[in-house]
């Protein structure tokens, strides 16, 4: 038997939660920033937009750097990837505290301050983009087939994990000084480094000394799989951004109220996202036709739960429906990714996914808030029926490529 497609021996168990952890790691290292930078900048006399052009150029870098990172890991090696990623991680990060905590003893000024954290963040974005990518294709590699949907799913997990935990540890580690946060979690991303170099070991990869024959995207019959990716990604950060925006109109609260009621919303959806990633996909080994077809009936009854039920209770219900039926959709989109690509190609797919998933992140703040402009159901009606659509392009290139999901 070969123990490296068996994921229940010690050592692939080992490198498999390590992995994880990193993806962790990245999670709460992209998301803590928004709940550190703003008050800092502040405090230093950076403008509003200054800061907010700080988390732009990360998220833009990062769309781009992820597209190119494929053909590196062909050529370094995918745990070379993830170490340099996460080395660069952790020490960009530790940068980035050392400049605040001087320009918040006014030994550099604000101008000065801001080109130096420009940098480290485009730095950031760089390094991290190869992470994802590189532990996708290992854990793919190391995987049988009929857990690949099991291993998408604990993928998504982990980082919407990290990205919950970030603002978390932002708040309860600011206690010990403003920086403090930003040299604990680069000493957790140096540490996963470490422990990867020591004890993470990818015997099934060629690296390949030649540079390959570029991959024409538009030709792939994975394109759909990767607009279907950017889309889902698309909804889950719009829907993020419109909430507040909702809870405050359909209630009349004030700031301090549409806090407290927002933050219970996101941590509702975030743990149904969670809970079907890790748990449910795994325990049932769903394949993608399950997957796909469950995401999109449940994330079609969210947005019905959105328009129709106006308490603040069905609020909740929508959202733990968004976060089920993201938890199902976004595995199996992947997965099916994975499986329309040979071998050789999974860590450019992964790169390219990456990217599509950045490039959603960013669009769907924007285009959601500006549908909620329109109307403050116009946003559900409009996912609802990117769902469905998304839905019969999936039954389309099913029958037309006559591929068994």
């Amino acid at each position: 038997m070969d123990t490296s497609q068996n994921p229940n021996t010690f050592n692939e168990k080992i490198s498999r939660w390590l992995l994880l952890s990193c993806l962790m790691a990245v999670g709460i290292g992209q998301s803590f920033i928004f709940t550190s930078l703003p008050p800092i900048g502040r405090e230093i006399g950076l403008a509003d937009v200054r800061i907010s052009t700080l988390i732009t150029a990360g998220a833009a870098t990062f769309v781009v750097a992820a597209f190119l990172w494929g053909g590196i890991i062909n050529r370094i090696g995918r745990m070379r990837s993830v170490i340099i990623g996460m080395s660069s991680y952790a020490v960009t990060i530790a940068l980035t505290g050392f400049v605040l905590q001087e320009a918040l003893a006014r030994n550099l000024s604000a101008e000065q301050t801001y080109y130096f954290v420009f940098v480290l963040r485009i730095v950031f974005s760089l390094g991290i983009a190869g992470v994802l990518p590189s532990i996708q294709t290992y854990l793919i590699a190391h995987t049988d087939i009929k857990r690949r949907s099991s291993t998408i799913a604990m993928i998504g997990a982990s980082f919407s994990i990290g990205m919950i935990l970030g603002p978390a540890f932002a708040s309860l580690l600011s206690s010990l000084g403003l920086t403090a946060p930003f040299y604990i979690i680069a000493l957790l991303a140096g540490s996963a480094a470490l422990l990867v170099v020591l004890f993470v070991r990818d015997s099934k990869h060629v690296r390949q000394r030649e540079k390959p024959p570029a991959i024409n995207w538009l030709a792939q019959p994975v394109m759909p799989f990767l607009f279907m990716s950017s889309l889902s990604i698309l909804s889950m950060t719009g829907v993020q951004q419109i909430m507040s925006f909702l809870i405050q109109d359909r209630f009349q609260l004030d700031v301090a109220q549409t806090t407290h009621h927002l933050g219970f919303a996101m941590m509702t959806m975030s743990c149904f996202s969670i809970l079907v990633q890790m748990i449910l996909v795994p325990r049932f080994q769903l394949g993608v036709v399950t997957l796909m077809f469950s995401g999109v009936g449940i994330g079609v009854l969210a947005q019905l739960a959105f328009i129709y039920l106006d308490s603040y209770t069905g609020v909740l219900i929508a959202m733990g429906l968004f976060g089920a039926g993201f938890g199902f959709l976004f595995p199996g989109i992947v997965t099916a990714q994975t499986l329309l690509v040979k071998d050789e190609q999974q860590s450019r797919l992964a790169s390219m996914n990456a990217s599509m998933q950045g490039l959603g992140a960013a669009l769907g703040p924007v285009i959601l808030a500006s549908l909620y402009q329109l109307g403050q159901l116009v946003p559900f009606f409009g996912l609802m029926f990117a769902l469905l659509f998304m839905l019969v392009v999936f039954v389309y290139c099913k029958q037309k490529l006559k591929h068994v999901f």
